[in-house]
């Protein structure tokens, strides 16, 4: 297939090179002005889960970059690998010049599929979200990339007419198909717009409890997590109050069990999971994960849900993101 990967950060670029490395034909858009920083390639030095066991990947990568694109390019599938706040911003763009490709938007939502279609039919588009993370810096790709990926239809579950379902359906098949070809393992989810607004409300949760505990550290005790669960429990309040069944939701079962239950074995579990963890300790990240908390909390308030124990993190989280602001 004929790839454009739209965003030149830690995520478009781990996975341009793993498309790349199974044979497509990958560009990697990039600013322009920016393109002089690829000119001698970048340095990856990956833990790469792909295939059930982690393999420590070091390679230059020279990617073909690009500063535009248009209709007539040809691409097949258009990758748009950016942080979740900018996608409304890049849509506009996006769409002018996608032409005849499949648009994956694969990053966060927290804010629903309404903003997409209203400029882009369902036919389109196909909705994903990477389990890989990492920093770039001097040169140097420091990351991890698992093998499994979340994938689901632009539907999301949502019954409409027939042929917008099978075009849906058929692009979905389309996607898996490219994934699974460069060794990941596709998890299709039936309401992709549900799944992600869960894991973005387990992610602030666990933002909440890292910010608190100045890092990573909170997983070490038992008493952090069973505080972190009983905050979660009130950020799935809030998916439920968007009309997601939490019970469905893996990633929120978790939340949904007794917290003296679960902190325990939490603790042990994710004292020993290394692959994405890193991306929530770099300053770079900070910024993100203290929008994502506050949108998820925000979201509460309107929803009138309480949630005070996912609010008692804010000042942990709010002074991160002032270091961040100070650096």
């Amino acid at each position: 297939m004929k790839l454009l990967v739209f965003g030149a950060g830690v995520i478009g670029t781990m996975h341009a090179w793993a498309f790349e490395s199974a044979g497509h034909s990958v560009s990697l858009l990039v600013r322009p002005g920016h393109e002089d920083r690829w000119t001698n390639g970048i340095e990856l030095q990956i833990l790469d889960g792909r295939g059930g066991h982690a393999n420590e990947v070091k390679t230059l990568y020279r990617p073909h970059v690009v500063t535009s694109f248009t209709p007539n390019d040809g691409y097949d599938v258009v990758i748009e690998a950016v942080r979740y706040t900018q996608t409304e911003e890049v849509l506009p763009e996006l769409v002018a010049n996608l032409g005849e490709a499949i648009l994956l938007f694969f990053n966060n939502n927290w804010r629903g599929l309404e903003s997409i279609d209203r400029i882009l039919p369902k036919t389109r588009y196909v909705l994903g979200m990477p389990r890989a993370g990492g920093v770039m810096a001097n040169g140097v790709l420091n990351g991890a990339i698992d093998g499994p990926v979340i994938l689901g239809a632009s539907t999301s579950g949502q019954s409409g007419p027939p042929a917008v379902e099978a075009v849906a359906r058929r692009n979905l098949d389309s996607v898996t198909g490219l994934f699974r070809n460069a060794g990941f393992a596709p998890d299709i989810q039936e309401n992709m717009e549900h799944w992600y607004w869960v894991h973005f409300a387990s992610t602030a949760t666990w933002t909440g409890a890292s910010a608190k505990a100045g890092g990573f550290g909170f997983a070490r005790s038992t008493g952090a997590i069973h505080e972190a669960l009983v905050a979660g429990r009130e950020a799935m309040d809030v998916c439920r109050a968007r009309g997601v069944n939490v019970r469905k939701c893996d990633e929120a079962r978790p939340f949904l069990q007794p917290a003296w239950l679960m902190a325990p074995l939490l603790r042990r579990l994710m004292t020993r999971a290394q692959t994405t963890r890193g991306a929530q300790t770099q300053s770079d990240y900070a910024a993100e994960f203290q929008h994502i908390y506050h949108d998820v909390v925000e979201t509460g308030r309107q929803s009138h849900v309480g949630t005070p124990h996912l609010e008692a993190y804010r000042a942990y989280v709010d002074a991160t993101g002032k270091e961040v602001r100070a650096a």
